[in-house]
């Protein structure tokens, strides 16, 4: 027999917002939504890139039988 742990999506959602923080603390953030705001997106859009690769990384689990909605 075969156990396979899957987390469940709250425990997504804290790993997930743990990675978010460990790359991009909140001081980065807000200084990369200022940037953006003037006008230079830069900041902002390596922001936007690192949070998908982190939502690619720890995707929510689906269950076999799971209907798409």
């Amino acid at each position: 027999m075969k156990i396979i742990h899957r987390p469940s999506d709250d425990e997504i959602r804290k790993y997930r917002q743990a990675a978010y923080l460990a790359k991009w603390p909140l001081e980065k953030q807000l200084e990369a939504h200022g940037e953006a705001a003037a006008g230079r997106l830069e900041k902002l859009a390596a922001m936007t890139a690192d949070f998908a690769s982190i939502r690619e990384a720890l995707p929510y689990t689906r269950n076999e039988g799971d209907i798409d909605a």
